[in-house]
């Protein structure tokens, strides 16, 4: 059995606290897949008949998981800094590449990379590296990690719930397509993020 069978196995048996589990097993190793994660969870809940609210809340579950888990990566970050986390990347298959990829996304959207790369495919589970290195207040990092892995939490969870017995039959098919979703996804936020503080520096330059 491998691992997203191990995954996919825990989620089916214990609901809640499977997905939980689940999500922080994601972020803590990048090569499980929260696109896989999520929609199986909602799945569950589909087959299990929950209600809309228990389906949110079995996403707000997956998003806790993903925070502790970003919130342990940054500490490990910020303690060991950049290089010793490029030699224990190796044992875990995330390669120096993936980490430059992440500083890079930190480097353009400075504090909001935490939140839009929570949403990101490949930058997701490594945005808390960069944010730890660079020690970002972890008020703020944790905050925006909560946030970016909810609102991405809800819509593969309710994306599972919703499309029902169909899941099986378009989960292959959709997985090609999940990086278009996110992109178009990060692209709406960072765009309402940029009107909201250009409206802010405009109220500030009236005063």
């Amino acid at each position: 059995m491998d691992i997203i069978d191990i995954i996919t196995s825990l989620v089916s048996t214990h609901g809640y606290l499977g997905l939980f589990l689940a999500s922080f097993a994601e972020t803590m190793f990048p090569p499980i897949p929260s696109e896989v994660i999520f929609p199986l969870a909602g799945f569950v809940g589909f087959k299990s008949n929950f209600t809309y609210l228990e389906t949110f809340f079995m996403a707000i579950c997956g998003a806790l998981g993903a925070t502790v888990g970003a919130v342990i990566i940054y500490f490990i970050s910020l303690k060991l800094g950049r290089l010793a986390i490029i030699k224990i990347g190796k044992y875990i298959f995330v390669s120096e590449r993936k980490i430059q990829s992440a500083e890079r996304w930190f480097d353009k959207y400075g504090i909001y990379a935490v939140l839009l790369g929570r949403m990101a495919p490949g930058v997701r589970e490594l945005i808390s590296v960069p944010a730890g290195i660079a020690k970002m207040p972890l008020a703020k990092f944790t905050l925006f990690t909560f946030l970016g892995s909810l609102i991405w939490s809800v819509i593969l969870v309710f994306a599972g719930y919703l499309l029902g017995n169909s899941w099986d039959l378009l989960s292959e098919t959709l997985s090609d397509y999940f990086s278009i979703i996110s992109i178009i996804i990060i692209g709406s936020i960072a765009l309402i993020l940029a009107i909201f503080l250009i409206s802010i520096r405009k109220r500030k330059e009236e005063i």
